[in-house]
C-alpha cells in the first residue's frame, strides 16, 4: 500500500481547513485596544500597548507599540481539524511593522504576529515578533502574552 496519497491527501485537508477567506464579522470589526504583558527578559518596559482598526476587508491598521503596522491582515489561524484538536487560536493578525516598538529602548522588529481568539465580545492572544534565535535584544523575537482587546470607540 502506498502512503504518498495519504499524506497528500492529509495535506490539502490541512491546507482546505485553513483557506484563506475574509472571516471578520460584523462584531469583529472596528477599533480596538489593549495591553499585553512583555515577557522577555531583555526588555526593561513591561507593558506594550495595542491599537488596531480591524476592517470588514480583512485588512488591519493601527500600532503594536511605538511601531506602525503596515500591511495588516486578519484572517483564520486554524481549521477544524486543528481546532478539534485544541492547537493553536482561531485568528490571527499578521503585518508589517515600521519604526521601533519599543522606542525608549530602540527594540525594532519588521514584522508581526498576534494569535487571537474572539470571545464575548473581546479579544484575546498575545504578540510575536520576526527574529532570530540569538542576538538578545537587537535581533531575538520579542514577546508579550495577555493580549487582552477590547472594543473602543
Amino acid at each position: 500500500m502506498k502512503k504518498t496519497p495519504i499524506i497528500a491527501g492529509l495535506i490539502a485537508l490541512l491546507a482546505l481547513s485553513c483557506a484563506a477567506q475574509n472571516v471578520v464579522t460584523p462584531a469583529m470589526a472596528g477599533h480596538w485596544e489593549g495591553n499585553a504583558r512583555i515577557i522577555v527578559s531583555w526588555c526593561s518596559q513591561t507593558n506594550l500597548s495595542v491599537k488596531v482598526d480591524i476592517h470588514t476587508d480583512g485588512t488591519v491598521t493601527g500600532a503594536v507599540g511605538d511601531a506602525k503596522l503596515k500591511d495588516g491582515r486578519f484572517q483564520r489561524n486554524r481549521g477544524w481539524l486543528l481546532r478539534k484538536l485544541n492547537w493553536a487560536t482561531d485568528y490571527l493578525i499578521m503585518g508589517g511593522l515600521d519604526g521601533p516598538i519599543v522606542k525608549a529602548e530602540d527594540v525594532t522588529r519588521s514584522k508581526v504576529m498576534m494569535p487571537l481568539n474572539f470571545n464575548d465580545g473581546t479579544f484575546e492572544g498575545g504578540v510575536n515578533t520576526s527574529g532570530t534565535l540569538f542576538g538578545g535584544k537587537a535581533h531575538m523575537p520579542f514577546t508579550a502574552s495577555g493580549l487582552h482587546l477590547a472594543r473602543s470607540q
